[in-house]
């Protein structure tokens, strides 16, 4: 967070001025939340759905549902038979076990081998349904739908009453993003209702439905929905949906029980499938903020599935959010060397760097995300780049060049409330204090419970000597959006507000502001530090000392830490420890004016002491 000014003034000022000064937290108010999914724009549930098929009047019983979404994406050509090589047998194989072999296509290690056996046997007869249905669900399952499309329609050239195919027809268009054109079929095959099979008409719902929601109508969406799950209440995929229907209106516990019904009934799904349900149940934990959940669900995303590079990214976020950010920093790598060019992914690492304070690194990243990333970004677009390459650029102490980067952050997304309130702490750094007042107040309104803003704000106004305004600035930045997860990061907003109670001479208060920060984190060397000052100004000198001995044994290199034991001491009048704790202090920074001073009253005090006795002696 932002850099604290005060540091050396308290390090010059007498005894006294000391005791009543806290250490102020040094880091730059960077946004510690990157935010690396982009939240999809809710959709509208837009114009009313005309002509919807007349739902069967009963559900019918349950049947195996073989035919399953395996895929998402499109693998470019057609393929023609022939394409896929058989392995030779000296004997030609007749078309009886050429069809056997193309049946065999559900194994995917046979998958191949089946697609060879069906491109041999359609040319001894090129008039089998079967043989064509095979063929075009393998080469659904290989994410092959063009050609997948093609076949299925040879079927139904053949058999144009088939549902079970139309349906699989629908399907295919919807993997290849032809939405209008797959409900259009998916309600040609519910209408027609013929020639089921082995199949069900839950299908047909359920491809309808997900063409709806990807077209923005949920209310049609969640109908055929509904109709799926009735027909098939197992069917662990329509319950998958469900759950990502529900998180897209904002029903989040409703959406997690239908992604937890979904894995429990998750027969039919290939372990893909299984990581993008866990996946998108650590977003749902995520929203609603239950982030232990969260990383529970995406370990068992990335246990399924190691190579989900979107989900590696959320994991880290989600340890960012926590305050673990050299486990996210890991993530991060994961992530990037399954998406080396990713833009989201370099942007989110470099918000980590920043995090930990290795700016140099953060620089690298977010350069490489705007000058090499492949462009696909998050909620705020680039502008999140150019804004934590700002803050890379303060942590280098190149502010001219930060705020650069912080204004085009803001040129590109003007309501983007950390940009705002990261381009404070550069004008903080550039003492240009009013504007970086302006720049947390325009972070505020857009985003009222900010504690990044707040957080900054209080800093500036403390900068400026308007002590309580910066206390209330402190207690908004508790109050608000800041995690309590995120134990490092509130354990800094109570740290610095006990400094502004020790400018104030608040030291109860001081002292219950470092109690609060070491309860979050006890490993805050500057709270116990705080803690010490405070409880000298209260005249606890005992207690004074075992504060600064736990400041001191987190941080024994801190001159700061020993300077105050050596002053607790002072007090008690303990001179030889006071003095070598004092004398530590100028080892470790011999310009130390504080302990330089206050060694030389020390060795004043004790020359005093000894003419005093030799006095009464004689």
């Amino acid at each position: 967070m932002m850099r604290s000014r005060e540091a050396e003034e308290q390090r010059s000022r007498g005894a006294e001025e000391q005791r009543s000064r806290g250490a102020e937290e040094r880091r730059f108010g960077f946004a510690h939340r990157p935010r690396s999914r982009g939240a999809e724009e809710q959709r509208s549930r837009g114009a009313e759905e005309k002509n919807i098929p007349p739902a069967p009047p009963h559900p019918r019983p349950p049947v195996p549902l073989l035919f399953v979404l395996v895929g998402s994406s499109l693998f470019g050509g057609i393929l023609v038979p022939g394409n896929y090589l058989l392995a030779q047998d000296s004997v030609e194989k007749n078309f009886d076990e050429l069809a056997l072999i193309c049946r065999s296509w559900q194994d995917p290690e046979k998958r191949p081998e089946a697609i060879a056996a069906c491109d041999r046997a359609i040319t001894q007869n090129p008039n089998d349904p079967v043989v064509w249905t095979d063929r075009a669900d393998a080469l659904f399952a290989e994410k092959q739908y063009m050609e997948a499309l093609l076949s299925y329609r040879r079927v139904l050239g053949m058999e144009p009453r088939n549902s079970p195919v139309m349906a699989k027809e629908c399907a295919t268009l919807s993997e290849l993003k032809e939405y209008t054109e797959a409900i259009a079929v998916c309600e040609k095959a519910l209408k027609i209702d013929d020639n089921w099979q082995d199949t069900s008409p839950a299908i047909a719902w359920y491809y309808r439905g997900v063409a709806f929601r990807q077209l923005g109508n949920i209310e049609q969406a969640l109908y055929s929905n509904d109709w799926a799950l009735q027909l098939e209440p197992n069917f662990s995929l329509a319950w998958a949906e469900r759950c990502t229907v529900l998180s897209d209106v904002g029903s989040y516990s409703d959406a997690i029980k239908a992604c937890e019904q979904a894995l429990k009934t998750d027969q039919e799904n290939d372990a893909n499938t299984l990581a993008t349900i866990w996946g998108t149940q650590g977003s749902l934990f995520k929203q609603l903020k239950y982030y232990d959940e969260a990383l529970k669900s995406y370990n068992q995303a990335l246990v399924l599935n190691p190579k989900n590079a979107e989900n590696w990214t959320e994991y880290g976020n989600i340890l960012g959010i926590l305050g673990r950010h050299g486990e996210a920093s890991t993530a991060y790598q994961w992530a990037q060397k399954i998406t080396p060019q990713s833009s989201l992914v370099l942007t989110n690492q470099c918000a980590n760097l920043n995090r930990l304070g290795n700016y140099e690194e953060a620089l690298k990243a977010c350069d490489m995300a705007l000058q090499e990333g492949d462009g696909n970004w998050g909620e705020y677009g680039p502008a999140m780049a150019w804004s934590q390459r700002g803050n890379a650029l303060t942590g280098l102490g190149r502010y001219e060049e930060a705020l650069t980067s912080a204004n085009r952050a803001l040129a590109i997304n003007p309501n983007y409330p950390d940009a705002w309130s990261n381009r404070s702490a550069t004008l903080w750094n550039l003492g240009r204090f009013p504007e970086a007042i302006a720049s947390t107040e325009r972070a505020i309104a857009l985003k009222s419970d900010s504690s990044l803003a707040w957080f900054n704000q209080a800093r500036i106004l403390t900068t400026l000597g308007q002590y309580d305004a910066a206390i209330s600035a402190y207690e908004l930045a508790i109050q608000g959006d800041a995690n309590i997860g995120d134990r490092p990061s509130l354990a800094e907003i109570w740290v610095n507000q006990s400094a502004v109670f020790l400018r104030l001479s608040r030291y109860g208060e001081a002292v219950s502001a470092t109690q609060q920060a070491i309860a979050l984190y006890a490993d805050f060397p500057q709270a116990f530090y705080n803690q010490g000052l405070g409880l000298m100004g209260q005249g606890l000198y005992e207690d004074a000392v075992k504060a600064l001995e736990e400041a001191i044994e987190l941080d024994p290199q801190n001159a700061d830490f020993w300077a105050g034991k050596g002053l607790a001491f002072q007090y008690l009048e303990e001179y030889p420890d006071a003095i070598a704790a004092f004398q530590k202090a100028l080892e470790l920074n011999p310009n130390h004016a504080q302990a330089k001073q206050n060694l030389e009253f020390v060795q004043y005090q004790i020359k005093k002491q000894a003419e005093k006795k030799a006095a009464t002696a004689e």
